[in-house]
């Protein structure tokens, strides 16, 4: 769609201008609804909802102007009903990010002199586990890339690769020295 109909337009030719607006953004809604790994069938059942609160709230009068272009609008509420239905199904537990922010990649090296005896049996069983998890844990703790970043460094096809393989190394190390 080159141009947005206006709110009048939406407002006279209801039917027609809303089933374009519909069909228009209903192919990058799916896009944008992937990202956070629903299926397409949950995210065309959002979109639809969203579609509907846009909808009423014009209706309503709840909206007498666009700040933003309405595709943006629209994908607003869909984001917060991505959200919603990530909270109510468990899903939004994502963590991209070191889990202990206090701590500096200074702390964490493995180089230091003294080291505790918990983090002495770290830096053994560290070395115990094979290069591609010493090298995740090390991207992602240590040298503070994203889950993303690493995906791309060291080539994986999607991101939740890099964080099920972070997961399963991180699980094998704490396992090598809790054992």
């Amino acid at each position: 769609m080159n141009k947005e109909p206006t709110l009048e337009d939406l407002l006279k030719d209801k039917d027609n201008a809303f089933e374009l607006l519909y069909k228009n953004y209903k192919g990058d809604f799916v896009a944008f609804g992937r990202k956070f790994s629903l299926k397409d069938n949950e995210i065309v059942d959002i979109y639809q909802d969203s579609f509907l609160s846009l909808y009423e709230n014009l209706l309503n009068g709840k909206i007498t102007a666009f700040t933003s272009s309405i595709k943006t609008y629209l994908f607003s509420i869909g984001k917060f009903k991505i959200y919603e239905h990530l909270r109510a199904h468990s899903k939004l537990n994502i963590i991209d990010a070191p889990i202990n922010e206090e701590i500096t990649l200074e702390d964490l090296t493995l180089e230091n002199e003294v080291l505790s005896e918990r983090e002495q049996l770290v830096k053994a069983n560290f070395k115990k586990l094979g290069k591609q998890c010493q090298r995740i844990l090390e991207l992602f703790y240590f040298k503070g890339n994203t889950l993303k970043d690493i995906k791309e460094i060291e080539n994986y096809d999607k991101t939740d690769v890099v964080k099920s393989l972070k997961s399963r190394c991180l699980k094998k190390l704490k396992h090598l020295v809790n054992a």
